[in-house]
């Protein structure tokens, strides 16, 4: 159940930067956080409510949040929200084992995406529900697709003229 109820979440707060933010809260403890913003904890508590209209979580304090924790989900959410996404340039990379593991992530997560196509269409009828973890799984494709460009481009070499 509670892998159930973490996909639900997980989902939900994949183009909602407000319900992201509370799931972060959520995820990482109000107390944890307040303190390291020098925030009080019921005033953190409230700007990361999404049904708060009284306080509400300052950008500064977001991109705070996501640096401390690594967690990117609101920045992730927010660029879905705002119709694209968040494609994080990999490390530099240059040898030639680090080309093939990128290979093997993107059809590892090919395949996540290819079975909840599958998953969802089982019953001849794709559910709204079944559509988001089909896109949410198709963006994480995207993003694998994103990774590999920047390890081709980290293999690329200038061919000498001399013989």
């Amino acid at each position: 159940m509670d892998k159930r109820r973490s996909l639900k979440r997980q989902l939900a707060s994949c183009s909602d930067p407000l319900q992201a933010a509370h799931d972060f809260g959520q995820d990482h403890g109000v107390p944890e956080l307040a303190s390291k913003l020098n925030t009080p904890q019921a005033v953190l508590y409230n700007k990361l409510n999404p049904y708060n209209e009284s306080n509400h979580l300052q950008l500064r304090e977001a991109v705070f949040l996501t640096e401390i924790t690594g967690d990117k989900r609101i920045l992730e959410a927010w660029a879905a929200k705002a119709g694209g996404m968040f494609v994080p340039v990999p490390e530099s990379v240059a040898c030639d084992e680090d080309l093939s593991d990128q290979l093997l992530q993107l059809v590892e997560q090919l395949g996540h995406a290819l079975a909840a196509v599958k998953e969802a269409r089982s019953d001849g009828v794709i559910t709204p529900q079944e559509l988001t973890h089909i896109r949410h799984e198709l963006t994480a494709t995207v993003r694998e697709v994103a990774k590999l460009d920047a390890v081709v481009e980290s293999q690329v070499r200038t061919l000498s003229d001399k013989p």
